[in-house]
């Protein structure tokens, strides 16, 4: 496979070889993607059955679909500091079998504290693929085509959302919630597995001053012997990344405002409402006037929706840059849910359903070519060289803690305080994501070091400014 992509403006592209080995490594790896989608698409629909055959109100049910993230957010904090210590493979492989038991006691659990219990193992191997996934694969990547690659990973997420809407929808006539639940192991395995077969990541190697290891690794990805540059670059970057911050100096200088930006950029690409929609796109359908088969073809209509518009997305994200692309994704989402608080604040007339859908597609639109897709790849570009490891699992924790809190609230917010009032909240949330969006500053076509460059640059000017006025 060859890909092309420009230095600067000025240059004429230059073509970039992603050997077989790479995107081998890269198939293998997003699986952790898919198991992240599948495992956010799937609850909505088993939930109201688990409800069922369980007896539980709303807010257990809320339980129920946040013990995942909990889960998450002990694999996400967890996935780093070990993934720095016994590497990439092998932390994957350990969630992938976290996946694979959790998945299996879950669709097998015969209580409701069984059922927890398997979802919080569930959560676990999530949350730890979330965090090494994306580092796996961009310290595998060529620099030039490290973007394409990364959000391979967002892609992947949409994928197994549209897989977990296709098991619903066929499940839905039956109501049976056992098999769509239990086997998502099915994809657990495919990770655990496939990752004995891929390299290790040569950045790792280094770390652990295996240089000849990393030396053969690096020549099998780029399929060539002339590596010996890149290996330079490498170390140097190791070197720096080695002189590692506390977590107190987080909040000091030039880092804090990065730590800020990063931070806010994964609360809001998903407290907008991006899980309350996939998680209880069916519910608010048939609120609109579906019925319950065509809100399971509607619901599954979002989900490929996303899988496509991420792909555009990618296609674009390098040559329109993050920041255009962050500041229209969040006043389109704005937009579509002021449509549908006001769709669902006013009596029912012809074909408001039709709109409430055509509202809906517009969102998971806006979405997937701005925040869904660009979430990962700026958390990974706004982190200090030194503190990239700490940043990263702040950043995934933020991810999955916010997504708690949605799952838990989503059910009793539709149910009690109603669609309406529901859309309006959310779409205040994404008016706040507006105006942080003009903050964001733009990292397309920078290195790592030249974005935090730029920050030190704004710190030390802020900082002359300040003794002028004084």
């Amino acid at each position: 496979m060859v890909l092309s992509q420009n230095r600067h403006a000025s240059d004429k592209p230059v073509k970039i070889k992603a050997s077989l080995f790479i995107m081998l490594s890269v198939l293998i790896s997003s699986v952790g993607g898919i198991i992240f989608g599948y495992d956010t698409g799937i609850i909505g629909g088993a939930i109201v059955y688990i409800g069922k055959a369980f007896h539980i109100n709303d807010l257990m049910q809320g339980v129920v679909v946040s013990t995942s993230l909990f889960g998450a957010m002990i694999g996400a904090l967890a996935a780093g500091p070990l993934g720095d210590k016994y590497g990439r493979k092998a932390v994957l492989f350990i969630s992938g079998l976290f996946f694979a038991v959790g998945a299996a006691g879950s669709g097998l659990s015969q209580s409701i504290e069984a059922l927890t219990a398997a979802r919080i193992l569930q959560g676990i191997g999530v949350g730890a693929s979330s965090v090494l996934v994306p580092v796996y694969i961009a310290e595998l990547s060529p620099a030039k085509i490290r973007g394409v690659l990364v959000t391979s990973f967002q892609l992947m997420i949409t994928v197994g959302i549209v897989l977990a809407y296709g098991v619903n929808a066929g499940a839905e006539s039956s109501g049976a919630w056992r098999f769509p639940v239990g086997i998502a192991g099915i994809f657990g395995v495919m990770l655990a597995v496939g990752v004995l077969f891929v390299t290790e990541s040569p950045r790792w190697l280094i770390a652990v001053k295996r240089r000849d290891a990393a030396l053969v690794t690096l020549k099998k990805l780029r399929g060539s012997e002339d590596v010996e540059a890149e290996m330079q670059e490498t170390e140097r970057l190791d070197k720096i990344e080695q002189q590692t911050m506390r977590w107190r100096d987080l909040l000091s200088g030039h880092v804090r405002p990065m730590i800020i930006i990063g931070v806010l950029v994964a609360f809001f690409s998903n407290a907008c409402g991006i899980n309350l929609v996939i998680y209880f796109a069916p519910q608010i359908l048939q609120s609109s006037g579906f019925t319950s088969s065509v809100s399971w073809m509607g619901t599954l209509g979002l989900g490929v929706t996303n899988v496509i518009f991420t792909v555009v997305g990618m296609l674009i994200v390098d040559k329109v840059g993050r920041r255009p692309l962050l500041i229209a994704g969040a006043v389109g989402l704005t937009a579509s849910l002021v449509i549908l608080a006001v769709l669902f604040s006013v009596p029912a007339f012809p074909a408001s359903n039709w709109l409430a859908l055509a509202s809906l597609l517009f969102y998971i639109v806006m979405y997937a070519i701005s925040p869904g897709m660009l979430g990962f790849l700026m958390i990974s570009e706004i982190s200090p060289l030194r503190a990239r490891a700490k940043v990263t699992s702040l950043s995934i924790f933020v991810i999955f803690a916010t997504n708690l809190v949605i799952a838990l609230l989503s059910l009793p917010m539709l149910n009690g305080l109603g669609v309406s009032q529901t859309f309006w909240i959310f779409s205040a949330i994404c008016v706040a994501f507006t105006l942080f969006s003009f903050y964001v500053p733009e990292t397309k076509g920078k290195s790592l070091e030249e974005v935090e460059l730029l920050f030190k640059e704004k710190y030390h000017a802020a900082q002359q400014q300040n003794k002028a006025v004084n």
